[in-house]
């Protein structure tokens, strides 16, 4: 059994209050700071100095009110999603998909001053709900969502711009790319750690409860 598959192992899934809380959060911080509050968005120069916290907030504020509408809805889809397969998979996969794309942003590219914005981590957490879904279901549309998204990504690359989303700031579809790379890395770390090990070709169970 999977982390991504403990919630299943109770039977239930309850309601999806950890994505409310989220949609919450980043409706609140948008409402009272507004579009890019200068103390809370990514800033290389303001992180150097220290301000930590700007790694975490920068991902959940936005250039513009249309910048918000589309992240937060597809962080309520997304998520609703996610939670069906366990609460710390998910703050597990988010705080994954953070890192990755901090990471891309600082390494990648260093010229960047600069970001705001969900869709690097939701693209983390699109690609383990698929992986989870398909692991479920075994659907054919799920590889070509998944194709679909890899084009989707090459072509904001070459043009350097969203497809779905115009935003005051420049498109960084460099961040949709490293909060993919997160997931991979994710489901790869997943996979080979937290399952537990094949016992005479069949998979061991766990009689610990999970604390979802």
């Amino acid at each position: 059994m999977s982390l991504s598959q403990c919630a299943e192992s109770r039977g239930v899934y309850g309601l999806p209050w950890l994505t409310g809380l989220l949609v919450l959060t980043a409706v609140g911080l948008s409402l009272a700071f507004g579009p890019a509050p200068p103390a809370l968005v990514f800033d290389r120069a303001a992180i150097a100095q220290g301000e930590w916290w700007r790694l975490v907030t920068g991902h959940l504020l936005h250039s513009d009110g249309e910048h918000a509408l589309w992240d937060i809805t597809a962080l309520a889809l997304i998520g609703w999603v996610m939670e069906r397969h366990g609460r710390w998979p998910m703050i597990l996969a988010a705080a994954a998909g953070m890192a990755a794309v901090d990471a891309g942003l600082w390494w990648w590219l260093p010229g960047l001053e600069r970001y705001c914005g969900l869709s690097g981590m939701l693209n983390t957490l699109f690609i383990i709900a698929l992986a989870n879904l398909w692991e479920e279901h075994r659907h054919p549309v799920i590889p070509l969502v998944v194709l679909g998204l890899a084009a989707k990504l090459a072509i904001e690359i070459t043009v350097r711009q969203s497809l779905f989303v115009h935003t005051p700031w420049s498109s960084v579809p460099e961040a949709h790319v490293a909060g993919c790379i997160g997931a991979i890395i994710f489901l790869g770390v997943e996979r080979l750690f937290l399952r537990p090990r094949n016992i005479g070709g069949h998979e061991a169970q766990t009689t610990q409860p999970a604390n979802y």
